[in-house]
């Protein structure tokens, strides 16, 4: 918001690096402003579109799939600029060539379907270059289920269902049937040093991630019993070790050092099979 309000600061949204010349200092970019079928200039942002578009039950990029949201919408909350955009691989317009429910409700007439991309060039001195990350896919742990079992779900998956503005409005709920787990796994270092992966280093954060999910887990529901399987816990941050503390000692997390080998699914439960390398034992975990 506050770079969308700058004075010196002109924002490109919804917008792609096409082309980039030119050496430190003196770079020449191509920019591809992606067209979003609605005209910002006019568009209120009252939201009238989303709520009349027939096709509802498109799957939430933002909400990691957990979420559903139609073909006019608004990518996240809180988006800069908060307005919409046509998703046009699903727009029934777009793939049959008619609807048009949008632009009949809008009530400044800002839907334009006929918009094409838009490109601009800008001379720049630097580029700072985000890369992001990918989530692995299913096929990279077979072992855990995720994929083929619904309550098997990412990180980012667990974010959005803790979050206000996420598929339960930040109520924790099994996705197979929604109700209230009563005990949660935490398969922490999954795939990180692990040469039969391929990964032979430490992703140096989902310790202090997955510190976070389980202390959230036990704030909401004090009554849930939270596991979380590691290889070594690494925190190397400031107040790092005291933050992964704080979930063992304050909200009594259940720390296991040990790798889970396999979760199956047996009378609506995932029983997880695990090592506990410290107590030299098995262990199995009827997990929600």
């Amino acid at each position: 918001v506050e770079v969308a309000q700058h004075p010196n600061i002109k924002l490109y949204t919804y917008a792609e690096l096409e082309h980039l010349d030119g050496f430190i200092g003196n770079f020449k970019a191509t920019i591809r402003l992606k067209a979003k079928s609605v005209d910002e200039k006019i568009c209120t942002g009252c939201g009238l579109c989303t709520t009349k578009c027939p096709q509802k039950r498109i799957s939430s990029e933002f909400n990691a799939g957990l979420g559903l949201r139609t073909a006019i919408y608004v990518p996240f909350p809180q988006a800069v600029p908060n307005k919409p955009v046509i998703d046009k691989k699903h727009c029934n317009y777009y793939k049959r060539g008619k609807c048009k429910i949008c632009e009949k409700t809008c009530p400044t007439g800002a839907i334009c379907f006929d918009k094409e991309d838009e490109f601009v060039t800008e001379d720049i001195g630097a580029v700072v270059v985000a890369t992001g990350f990918n989530v692995l896919g299913t096929e990279f742990f077979p072992e855990y289920g995720y994929g083929r079992y619904k309550d098997v779900i990412t990180g980012l998956q667990f974010e959005r269902l803790a979050s206000a503005s996420g598929p339960t409005s930040g109520e924790i709920r099994r996705p197979s049937d929604g109700t209230m787990p009563k005990k949660i796994v935490f398969i922490a270092c999954a795939g990180s040093r692990d040469p039969a992966k391929g990964i032979h280093y430490c992703s140096k954060i989902c310790c202090m991630y997955t510190a976070k999910h389980a202390m959230l887990c036990r704030e909401k529901y004090p009554d849930t019993d939270v596991y979380v399987f590691y290889i070594d816990v690494r925190t190397p941050g400031k107040n790092f070790d005291e933050f992964y503390r704080r979930a063992v000692e304050e909200y009594g997390v259940h720390y296991i050092k040990g790798m889970v080998g396999k979760v199956v699914p047996e009378n609506g439960k995932l029983k997880v099979q695990a090592s506990d390398l410290l107590d030299n034992r098995q262990l199995h975990i009827d997990a929600d």
